[in-house]
């Protein structure tokens, strides 16, 4: 992001009005590309990533308010700043309009070059001061968390031999051992609020690598639902699994993907009532040729289920819904934030749905091949 020679993509239908602007910053310091429609702008901007995009708003087939809510809708190019370039509407109702979707400045026709280059130049710098601080407040977090971990990690640790039956050669007295047993409880939710915590910074400062190798994910879930049996089956749960004959391996991080079923089945686990099922299957999805596309993995619950206004927050960090005060389920409101960044940066996509009493339905897709570095 270069402050003194930002890139612009300039977007208007009319190419005269492409060429004249094109021909006014030849020798101004920045960097001009152009598109003539809202297809054409999408495409660009997220091959290119332009500091700025001088957006025309009428425009036929997509006009800028549609092209807006696509590059909005983007992770490639939600955090583009765009500027309205208008002649007619500049009323107040587009105006709100605008600002609804998330345009960050207005400019009238004819343009004005320095006015331009002023607003683009302020954006490109006001972008880049909250990419510093943003980088700055990740490493903190990265930083302070991990710090954070040694120590309760060492009192766990502590606690979990005080739990021996013997203490210089006397038996633990029974209140003395709840104390033991809660604080060790209450320890091992702090760590793993902790773990979390790091966890979700590294992925949001882009510091997560993942190692990708060919796994099996029929393998994953098989073992991570053997793992877990013994919890299920005291809590009186079914727990069955199945997998579809012949899926192939995919290129994917088998720790991050064990702990996207881990984090998925400890919900249903908490969620789940005795004598409940949980149900997990996995299977392939093909395009029109036949080829194998993704491998979608589902898992279902009949536990209390999410009310529908739930549904749209559900992957934020902290949010736990209305079920999590019904059965006293305590969680770091955090393990489905990390499902959602571990799936998305494969290049796959996590959704749930339900039916509140009846099922609670969560399901990952996973490309069968990985994606191409951009």
């Amino acid at each position: 992001m270069d402050v003194s020679q930002p890139t612009i993509l300039v977007v208007d239908d009319t190419e005269d009005n492409l060429d004249l602007l094109e021909f006014a910053l030849k020798r101004k310091p920045v960097r001009m590309l152009r598109a003539s429609s809202g297809k054409e702008c999408l495409q660009i901007s997220a091959q290119n990533r332009p500091d700025v995009i001088i957006l025309d708003i009428q425009m036929p087939e997509m006009d800028g308010f549609e092209t807006l809510k696509h590059l909005r809708a983007s992770k490639k190019t939600a955090d583009i700043p765009v500027i309205f370039l208008t002649a007619q509407r500049k009323d107040a109702s587009s105006i709100e309009q605008g600002l609804s979707l998330g345009v960050d400045e207005y400019l009238t026709k004819p343009i004005d070059i320095d006015e331009l280059l002023v607003r683009t130049r302020s954006l490109v710098r006001l972008k880049k001061m909250e990419a510093e601080l943003e980088r700055t407040k990740a490493d903190f977090m990265a930083m302070l968390i991990h710090d954070m971990r040694s120590p309760i990690g060492g009192v766990s640790s502590i606690l979990e031999l005080l739990e021996e039956p013997l203490i210089k050669g006397s038996p633990i007295q029974d209140v003395h051992r709840e104390l033991l047993i809660s604080a060790e409880d209450a320890t091992r939710r702090l760590l793993n609020l902790i773990n979390d915590m790091l966890d979700l910074s590294k992925f949001e400062a882009g510091k997560m690598n993942l190692i990708r190798e060919p796994v099996y994910i029929g393998e994953i879930a098989n073992r991570i639902v053997k793992q877990m049996q013994p919890q299920f089956k005291q809590k009186r749960i079914q727990i069955d699994i199945s997998l579809e004959d012949g899926l192939p391996s995919i290129s994917a991080d088998a720790q991050k993907i064990t702990q996207v079923y881990a984090n998925i089945l400890s919900n249903a686990l908490k969620f789940t009532p005795a004598k409940g099922t949980v149900q997990i299957s996995v299977v392939s999805s093909k395009n029109a040729a036949g080829a194998i596309e993704f491998i979608q993995t589902s898992i279902s619950n009949n536990g209390p289920g999410i009310l529908p206004n739930e549904l749209p927050t559900l992957f934020e960090r902290y949010k736990q819904g209305i079920a999590s005060e019904i059965v006293q389920a305590k969680g770091t409101g955090l393990g489905l934030a990390i499902c959602k960044l571990i799936v998305e940066a494969h290049g796959g996509v996590i959704t749930a749905e339900s039916e509140p009493g009846k099922i609670t339905t969560f399901r990952f897709s996973l490309p069968a091949s990985a994606p191409a570095e951009s």
